[in-house]
């Protein structure tokens, strides 16, 4: 499996990479080389002496995030490929069982059958902003959209900011 890995705040020694790709084996075995559009590793060490492994793959489109803290490195990156392997299997049990390839392998769907999801017109992927509620606010006008999806800086949790029908700006935090 090919990867890219860029870190900040320490260097990446043979041990860290061959670890990595031990650790990575798994994801290997269920993944096909082709299908990998580009595979991004970041490693970090911040001021606290805390590990954040981040791993980005393009399955075909198909972006998958995860991103591992902890205080010893190791234990971050098999956080994150346990993760990182979850979602690949949820991925491609997702893809396996879409009625659009069930259609294709042979197995006609029902005429009159009707999925919730058939109403989606449009799929667009964004990265997850990380910004604090002051930038947050202010993308929020620069763009002049009606709602922004981020990673609250501070928190770390996922917040919504929207407007409401009178123009007010919420704030809906949500929590794990």
């Amino acid at each position: 499996m090919r990867f890219q890995v860029v870190s900040k705040g320490l260097e990446i020694s043979d041990a860290i990479r061959s670890y990595l790709e031990k650790r990575l084996e798994k994801i290997d075995r269920v993944v096909y080389d082709e299908d990998i559009v580009s595979f991004n590793i970041r490693i970090e060490k911040d001021t606290k002496n805390l590990y954040s492994v981040r791993f980005t793959m393009n399955l075909r489109g198909n972006i998958l995030n995860v991103e591992e803290n902890n205080v010893d490195l190791y234990t971050a990156i098999d956080l994150a490929s346990d993760a990182l392997e979850k979602q690949v299997k949820k991925l491609k049990e997702r893809i396996k069982g879409h009625p659009k390839r069930k259609e294709e392998e042979g197995v006609p769907q029902e005429i009159g059958e009707f999925s919730p999801s058939d109403e989606i017109n449009d799929v667009r992927r964004l990265s997850l902003l990380q910004l604090d509620i002051d930038e947050a606010v202010l993308q929020m006008k620069v763009m002049n959209h009606r709602f922004l999806v981020f990673r609250n800086a501070n928190t770390g949790e996922i917040n919504l900011l929207y407007k409401d029908d009178a123009g007010k700006l919420r704030l809906l935090e949500f929590s794990e």
